[in-house]
């Protein structure tokens, strides 16, 4: 076989190669619904949220009763089970979410936009109990819910709350990030420190008296 003759089987070879990989990703595409059909307890693949598979799942557990937190600024802290998809023997991880149930003076809006994004309608838009994960947007320190705000002005930084924030404050040991948790506008209201936004919420539903916690708000840290 000459040069000429060899360019030829080349060149052929690669046009036949061309050929062939979108009629293989076609056949792909028509065998994906065959095999749905053939074994329809198959879940669709979602198109519009391909991610949600990947979406962690919380186990709903009881964070307070109602009675524990009867009065304005009553507390209770709480350790919620997270379950992140992983490629592990049992297909997920699972983290522990330390949380801080409150009750408030007066009702506020939730901020539970995200609910959205992991697909819950929130049950509880309007409330004067509100959820936070305890973990400091700021480094993922544990932070302290503080009943009396002169304890945060003398044990976390010197911070001196103005007269309408001298109430119960949260506030991290580790980098002095305080916040309100009754902010009308953005509960959890960064106030000092270098946290860069409020700490993360739970959803939660009422049920026979009790504050049942269902899901955290996803993302990273920050």
């Amino acid at each position: 076989m000459n040069e000429a003759s060899s360019t030829r089987v080349r060149r052929r070879g690669f046009l036949k190669l061309v050929t062939a990989v979108p009629v293989a990703g076609a056949l792909a595409a028509l065998a994906s619904p065959l095999l749905r059909l053939l074994k329809p307890n198959v879940p669709k693949f979602d198109l519009l949220r391909p991610t949600a598979p990947d979406t962690a799942r919380g186990e709903a557990i009881v964070a307070a009763s109602l009675s524990e937190l009867r009065n304005p600024w009553d507390f209770k802290y709480f350790v919620f089970t997270q379950r992140y998809p992983q490629y592990t023997p049992q297909g997920f991880k699972t983290a522990s979410v330390p949380g801080v149930a409150v009750r408030l003076p007066y009702k506020i809006r939730l901020p539970l936009d995200w609910a959205q994004a992991i697909g819950k309608e929130p049950p509880v838009r309007e409330s004067d109990i509100i959820v936070f994960s305890r973990i400091c947007p700021h480094l993922g320190c544990i932070y302290n819910y503080v009943p009396n705000y002169r304890e945060v002005t003398a044990g976390y930084g010197g911070y001196v709350p103005p007269p309408q924030r001298q109430h119960a404050l949260m506030a991290c040991p580790c980098h002095l990030s305080i916040y309100d948790p009754a902010d009308r506008d953005v509960p959890g209201r960064v106030l000092s420190g270098p946290a860069p936004r409020p700490p993360r919420t739970f959803l939660f539903e009422i049920r026979n008296a009790e504050i049942v916690v269902t899901d955290v708000e996803p993302g990273g840290i920050a």
